[in-house]
């Protein structure tokens, strides 16, 4: 869908003006005003024209890509016509240029493991599935040449229908250069997996590395998990609720702490047609899987990180559910609003040396080590 509209060159490079004598500037904007118009209307590429098959000028729910037409067509269609027409495509394209420019290159001098110091594992089946072609059943391992390390299992976010286990990788990188590993799972998407698939695949990738991870050289009673976004709603989900993990014959006290990051922490607060479509029209089952309504003090140690720029209902989610952990007496939860950061910028920002997100972290990671008398061996 980002390439269905690309804003007018006007538009994306506005700073010119800034040296304009106020004069020419006002007249310039009079020009603007006047040409604008004709330049949106000349500006539909050719993807765009493609996608409107019977040449209306508009697009149908049928005409746009799969997963926007689950999740998006209905905010955008704005005047609920049942169509895209060109000022509602106008409205996404510049929505979706403000998240693509909010992320950041890259991290600000990034740590990294020293030169043969990593070992790294692809592709792990962690669940057997000879109808997967998509590489769902599968986990990345990241580890220190170290023996008894802890290890951080992360769960990609993607609004719980697009993502993958390799945007992790330098973040891993990172972890492991603090001798920590790391496991990078993959889990079924939505449309072809619904609840409660996800959340089914990561307490069994969880199963496959508690049961595992020795044989690497790491210690099975140090497992933490962390994720952003919707990763972020399936770690606090499988530590706050015990149900999914017992069908492995472990209980949540297995994880020895949970980092979920700009969660979703109520799915009956998501938007209809991606609650109904993921979640059915139950609200019972809204209840059962949102981890707010499973907050209890036997929980596992939770550190809960939302972005300054989350949306206001995104940061709400999380303070509610800290303020519920703590009303049910669970006596290590946290809470932490990351300044300057968006909801898509943590993650890659954590491989940053002195990220104020990555430093949290490990200091949550290192304190729950030394609960268990184990320490990592960073790198010096």
């Amino acid at each position: 869908m980002a390439n269905l509209f690309v804003l007018p060159p006007f538009i994306d490079h506005g700073l010119i003006y800034i040296n304009i004598s106020p004069v020419k500037l006002i007249g310039l904007t009079i020009l603007l005003a006047l040409i604008l118009p004709a330049l949106s209307a000349d500006s539909l590429p050719a993807k765009f024209a493609k996608r409107d098959r019977n040449k209306d000028g508009k697009l149908s729910r049928e005409e746009v890509p799969a997963s926007f037409a689950k999740f998006k067509f209905t905010q955008a269609d704005r005047n609920n016509d049942g169509f895209l027409d060109k000022t509602e495509i106008e409205r996404v394209a510049q929505k979706l240029s403000a998240k693509k420019n909010s992320n950041p290159t890259g991290p600000i001098n990034p740590v990294v493991p020293k030169h043969n110091t990593i070992r790294i594992f692809r592709d792990i089946v962690y669940r057997k599935d000879s109808k997967d072609t998509k590489g769902w059943n599968k986990l990345d391992l990241y580890l220190p040449k170290t023996k008894g390390f802890a290890t951080l299992l992360w769960i990609h976010g993607g609004g719980l229908h697009s993502g993958d286990k390799s945007k992790i990788t330098e973040v891993a990188k990172r972890f492991v250069a603090e001798g920590y590993g790391v496991a990078s799972v993959n889990y079924r998407l939505y449309p072809q997996a619904k609840y409660p698939t996800q959340i089914q695949d990561v307490a069994q990738a969880f199963a496959w590395v508690h049961n595992n991870i020795a044989g690497k050289g790491g210690n099975p009673n140090l497992i933490f998990v962390a994720g952003g976004s919707a990763g972020g709603h399936l770690t606090a989900l499988l530590a706050t609720d015990d149900s999914f993990l017992k069908k492995h014959g472990l209980k949540s006290n297995a994880i020895r702490g949970a980092i979920p990051i700009s969660g979703l922490m109520d799915v009956s607060r998501v938007d209809a047609e991606r609650r109904k479509g993921i979640w059915g029209n139950n609200p019972k089952t809204y209840r059962i899987a949102s981890p707010i309504h499973h907050a209890d003090k036997n929980a596992p140690p939770l550190l809960l990180l939302h972005a300054e720029h989350d949306t206001a209902d995104r940061r709400n989610q999380n303070q509610e559910i800290h303020d519920a952990l703590t009303k049910a007496k669970h006596t290590d939860v946290a809470i932490h609003e990351l300044k300057n950061r968006t909801h898509n910028d943590i993650r890659p920002n954590l491989a940053g040396r002195k990220d104020p997100g990555a430093l949290l972290i490990l200091a949550f990671l290192k304190k729950h080590c030394a609960d268990k008398g184990s320490l990592p061996k960073p790198q010096k």
